[in-house]
């Protein structure tokens, strides 16, 4: 058998690869992606040279895409939207739907880290029919949401953080309910409709209150303070919509000036399918799970393993740019909080 003249495979190739591929994701994982990198290129070297592996295809584009994501880790970007076009070529070949939304994932990361935010959601729009789960399109539609918001499609980026808060709701994951929130209060904002950017603003101050997380917590209340000083200047201008009227307090009408407007931080990437905690930043993912041998290799749509769930994204305008998830999946589309 040549299989077994191809040093290190032995009898099993396919338990070869499935051990390979924990050893990729656990080095990605652990903040190594060059390591990711040299095992996940060495495994696909040898794996191309083995005979009746069965679902070879999958496991080669799996591997595509692990290489994807530590080489999107590592900065290098270019090379990494090749590896995750390659992902989505050999998927969409061997009709592999759950590739499919692996690459689509991988792809739109890709672009929004690249601040090409057009094709991020050209890509991420084609994930929209695909089966996922609630949290997954929690991240999904976030992710959506921010690259609008960066493009001032301002009107489809609420849209969208509704959607994203919808889905966080129903998963009762409390990260991604102040992510969608304050998406929804930035777009608010830009479109003018500074009570709708309060109501949103405020249900994000509560999570992260009852999250105890301070640095959310100020962040946000630097935004609700620039949202009222904005309010308190049209009062003073004689611009009073109807809903403000009643809605400003006394301290409220001389705050102090808002602060310069942070840049926005890094892309998210898309949640685990069964994540045990919420993760802390709008993680990055990790390779996608593996192929249960012979009939269904690596899990694909499974984008990564974030880190925790992402902070709030920072609005543009008001709020400073919180501690750094991440990827998903394994990062609005721009920048998180």
């Amino acid at each position: 058998n040549r299989n077994r003249l191809i040093k290190g495979i032995g009898s099993d190739p396919t338990n070869y690869v499935l051990r390979n591929l924990d050893d990729i994701d656990a080095a990605l994982a652990d903040g190594k992606p060059s390591d990711s990198l040299q095992l996940a290129r060495a495994c696909l070297k040898k794996v191309k040279q083995i005979d009746n592996l069965p679902n070879k295809k999958e496991f080669v584009a799996n591997l595509h895409s692990s290489i994807g994501c530590a080489l999107l880790e590592m900065g290098s970007l270019d090379p990494a939207l090749k590896e995750h076009k390659e992902d989505l070529n050999i998927s969409n070949s061997i009709k592999s739907e759950e590739g499919k939304a692996r690459a689509l994932d991988n792809i739109g990361r890709t672009y929004a880290r690249k601040g090409d935010y057009s094709e991020a959601v050209k890509y991420w729009e084609q994930r929209i029919p695909m089966p996922k789960t609630v949290l997954e399109a929690a991240w999904l539609y976030h992710e959506l949401g921010r690259c609008c918001l960066e493009l001032g499609r301002f009107s489809e980026a609420a849209s969208y953080g509704e959607q994203s808060l919808d889905s966080a709701t129903q998963a009762n994951d409390d990260n991604w309910q102040i992510n969608s929130s304050v998406l929804i209060a930035q777009a608010e904002v830009k479109l003018s409709r500074d009570e709708k950017a309060l109501e949103n603003f405020n249900r994000a101050l509560k999570i992260a209150e009852v999250l105890d997380d301070k640095a959310v917590q100020d962040a946000i209340s630097k935004a609700i303070q620039d949202v009222n000083y904005r309010i308190a200047d049209n009062l003073r201008k004689g611009i009073v919509p109807e809903e403000t009227a009643d809605a400003v307090t006394h301290e409220e009408r001389e705050p102090a000036a808002p602060a310069k407007a942070p840049t926005p931080t890094k892309v998210s990437t898309p949640p685990k399918k069964t994540p045990s905690t919420p993760p802390k930043e709008a993680s990055p993912p990790t390779t996608p799970k593996k192929p249960t041998p012979p009939a269904t290799p690596k899990e694909a749509s499974k984008p990564a393993t974030p880190k925790e769930a992402a902070k709030p994204a920072t609005p543009k305008e008001a709020t400073p740019a919180p501690k750094e998830p991440t990827p998903a999946p394994k990062t609005p589309a721009t920048e998180e909080v």
